[in-house]
């Protein structure tokens, strides 16, 4: 599985307060951890900041001075998205596109000039869907917008966008069918990032750790996640055990053999 370190996160206070004080060395240690831990991209989320464009830039040039892993540009601008995209070494990797209109044609533009990968997410102008049925719906429609521009649907990992369980106890009942179904159409990659299924629930981490475990059972390629979560990460090397991914348990062995595995 693609694992995309969620740390570099301005949503999370000590980072925006790094990116606040241009506090290099925080920023630089706790990308270079991540990446010693496993992730294969690196998510970079600066919205929350005080100039998302400038610390953006700021945060990529940081990033790319300790760390040969690519990026992943977090953002809904696309003013943003291209001044992340235009300093990336390597394949990057933009979060987010979807089928809300303004959104879709700034960004469109971007995945041609850079040849990113992109994350798609399953919502229009009209938010995130209820039922399934929608949610899969929209999902194709993003893999005809893919068609349509001749981009890579190789490039493409949907998220069908889970939302909290202590809103309603089947929605991750609801994630789980998705992946599947969108896997069945359009054979395509799919996505996930984990914290919002246990929002406002006791033992998050908990919670998401099995929730990445029933995802990986139903085909997920890739997931936005904690690689410093030493569980989560055993958790995501067994299940791939289990689920014949792993070679004569090659990565499983070398883990064991590191003193990696948290049991």
């Amino acid at each position: 599985m693609l694992i995309i370190g969620e740390k570099l996160n301005s949503a999370i206070p000590a980072v925006r307060e790094a990116i606040i004080n241009r506090d290099v060395q925080f920023v630089q240690d706790l990308a270079r951890r991540q990446a010693e831990a496993g992730a294969q991209y690196i998510d970079v989320n600066t919205a929350q900041g005080n100039n998302e464009i400038e610390d953006m830039e700021w945060m990529v040039k940081c990033v790319q001075e300790v760390v040969d892993v690519p990026l992943c540009i977090d953002t809904t601008s696309a003013e943003v998205a291209e001044r992340g995209l235009s300093l990336c070494k390597g394949k990057a990797m933009l979060n987010s596109i979807s089928m809300e209109k303004e959104r879709l044609e700034g960004m469109l533009p971007l995945i041609k000039k850079y040849g990113c990968a992109v994350i798609g997410l399953t919502m229009d102008d009209n938010g995130i869907p209820k039922t399934a049925e929608e949610r899969i719906r929209i999902a194709g429609e993003l893999v005809e917008v893919f068609k349509r521009e001749n981009l890579d649907l190789n490039d493409l990992y949907l998220d069908p966008l889970v939302l909290p369980v202590a809103v309603s106890s089947d929605n991750a009942v609801i994630f789980f069918r998705c992946l599947a179904e969108i896997k069945g159409k359009y054979q395509v990659k799919t996505v996930s990032g984990l914290s919002n299924v246990s929002h406002q629930m006791p033992k998050r981490k908990l919670i998401n750790r099995y929730f990445l475990t029933i995802c990986l059972a139903h085909g997920m390629d890739a997931a936005i996640l904690d690689p410093l979560d030493g569980k989560l990460m055993t958790a995501i090397l067994t299940t791939e055990l289990l689920l014949n991914k792993d070679r004569f348990g090659r990565n499983y062995l070398k883990a064991h053999r590191q003193d990696a595995l948290v049991d």
